[in-house]
């Protein structure tokens, strides 16, 4: 490591080897790797909606029992709502600058663990019940 570059951190960032963003490298991956995986998901999950729009209710039942439709549809929400926190959690850290902050962010991790439990709730109890 040269001076340059030494000179630009400071000593504890220097002790840690860490930048001065600390963490938002791998959020910035995580997102992308969110995204990514949200591609051949939706066309799965538009796939199988398709697939259930003529069935009733018990048709339903019976498509989600087998293990692929329902694990692309628990995929899909799960991996949309991680994505979804991970994108509100940056507009917050980036645009609220107050004490407010702190409170937005366990909001938005309360609103998605709640979503995310629910979600998964459904699938299963219409799969398994």
């Amino acid at each position: 490591m040269d001076n340059s570059q030494r000179t630009m951190r400071t000593s504890l960032g220097r002790v840690r080897l860490l930048g001065a963003a600390r963490f938002g490298v791998g959020e910035a991956w995580a997102m992308r790797l969110t995204s990514l995986a949200l591609l051949p998901l939706t066309i799965g999950f538009v796939w199988l909606l398709l697939s259930l729009l003529s069935k009733d209710y018990n048709g339903v039942r019976e498509a989600l029992g087998h293990p692929a439709p329902a694990i692309i549809l628990l995929l899909f929400v799960l991996v949309g709502i991680h994505h979804m926190h991970s994108g509100m959690r940056s507009i917050i850290l980036d645009y609220i600058h107050d004490r407010s902050k702190e409170w937005a962010l366990v909001a938005n991790l309360f609103f998605c663990v709640v979503l995310a439990l629910a979600c998964a709730y459904a699938v299963l109890r219409i799969g398994f019940v």
